[in-house]
């Protein structure tokens, strides 16, 4: 387990002594715990297969948001619905499942941080001697705030999940039962002592 950053300062001997730095945000009892890699530290008790299902989970939630941007521009702005394409197909997220690739690739930081640090672009208008200018930054605070809403759409929508594998525990539970009576046809014995039919199913 990672600890928390120490201070050192002279005591009243001369000695150096350690500073332990305790209630820092994201940490539990002092205790730091495995951190990203802006520094945060998250869960004390994460795994490595915890934070890369973290770090996969921003980048898909980044990769929606840049598609929901992107259906916005194209209703109402072209110049930057063009420009923010041929963005979104230049950097693409690798968030899926056995794509190797950085850290900030994958989460999606790459993707922000590059629009946020990009300057002013002048795109051509077609037949027109004139120019639209695409403000990239703005493009990025508005991505940011799609992702929030986003995020929180997907909390709610999740908070079902536990009725979800219930119920689909039960359809599969319920197509099993009905498997196993259709699969044992039965047979009509008229040799009944009480002088009724017999349903028996054949073996």
């Amino acid at each position: 387990v990672a600890h928390a950053p120490a201070a050192r300062r002279r005591d009243g001997t001369g000695r150096h002594r350690q500073l332990r730095v305790c209630g820092m945000a994201g940490q539990k009892d002092g205790m730091g715990g495995p951190k990203n890699r802006t520094g945060r530290t998250h869960d004390p008790y994460s795994t490595p297969l915890r934070d890369g299902n973290r770090d996969r989970l921003y980048g898909m939630l980044t990769a929606r948001a840049a598609a929901t941007l992107l259906t916005y521009l194209t209703e109402m702005n072209k110049a930057g619905a063009s420009f923010f394409m041929e963005y979104m197909v230049a950097n693409r997220i690798p968030y899926a499942y056995g794509e190797q690739a950085k850290i900030a690739d994958i989460s999606g930081e790459t993707f922000i941080t590059g629009l946020l640090t990009m300057g002013p672009v002048h795109i051509d208008e077609k037949y027109r001697d004139n120019y639209v200018t695409v403000d990239p930054p703005a493009l990025a605070v508005r991505l940011l705030d799609i992702r929030l809403a986003i995020r929180d759409e997907y909390i709610a929508d999740l908070a079902h999940c536990r009725e979800e594998n219930a119920d689909m525990m039960k359809m599969s539970c319920m197509k099993n039962l009905e498997n196993s009576f259709s699969s044992a046809p039965c047979e009509v014995d008229y040799e009944d002592e009480d002088g009724g039919l017999n349903l028996k199913a054949k073996p």
